[in-house]
């Protein structure tokens, strides 16, 4: 009679999630232009959380977690905050791992739609179900695992430093959370008054750009000067 040894078992699992995460970040490299670019050290590290945030809604089935990826990668990586479908993901009178087929199948588009215009990549760095939190708690959440972890280590009460970061991007423009995100980035990274205190602002917040615009260019930077992807 076959016996497996408990460790047999464990390297066969282990192998089925490597199997199991290559085929989703391919999947998405091949399938999102936005993210073919990216290097899979990074987008490894990006599906490592995005698990672990599909996983504390409950889901264990490989199917069900990869389709929670796919539609952070399709929809928006914050998919999973607008109400409408966040009620889905936690609607008690459906079985767990039947939540997002159903949403699938009986949200309307224009839900979908929405999802999509607020769309933040904040979403790929947060662990868990953060849709009622409050949005400074929920950006220092993510900045937690988005800010290189050397300097994400020395940090303490990164929430208190978030706060008033949020209310400075405001007052420039970023009405957003992603807008947000990423000042309050910059602001733990460069310090408070980064955007008077270096040349290069002068071009990524020209007043003539819009905020999106002006996002992509401080997340560019900091790519540049920290190896870190927001």
């Amino acid at each position: 009679m076959l016996k497996i040894t408990p460790f047999q078992m464990a390297v066969f699992e282990q192998d089925q999630e490597q199997r199991f995460r290559k085929q989703v970040r391919e999947e998405i490299q091949q399938s999102y232009a936005e993210y073919a670019g990216i290097s899979s050290i990074i987008l490894d590290h990006l599906l490592d959380l995005a698990l672990q945030r599909a996983r504390s809604y409950g889901f264990t089935w490989q199917s069900t977690m990869g389709q929670f990826v796919y539609l952070m990668a399709a929809i928006a990586p914050n998919f999973d905050l607008h109400p409408a479908i966040h009620a889905g993901l936690v609607n008690p009178g459906v079985p767990v791992e039947e939540r997002i087929h159903e949403l699938v199948k009986n949200l309307p588009d224009g839900v979908w739609t929405e999802a999509t215009s607020h769309a933040s990549t904040l979403g790929w760095f947060l662990t868990e179900d953060a849709f009622k939190v409050k949005p400074a708690t929920r950006i220092a959440m993510a900045l937690s695992n988005a800010l290189p972890q050397d300097l994400a280590a020395t940090l303490s009460d990164l929430e208190g430093k978030v706060l008033p970061a949020m209310e400075r991007a405001k007052t420039m423009g970023f009405d957003t959370e992603d807008g947000q995100f990423v000042f309050a980035a910059c602001e733990v990274i460069y310090g408070v008054g980064f955007d008077t205190r270096y040349d290069w602002t002068k071009d990524a917040l020209d007043p003539e750009l819009t905020p999106d615009l002006q996002a992509a260019l401080l997340r560019a930077r900091i790519a540049i000067d920290t190896a870190a992807w927001l």
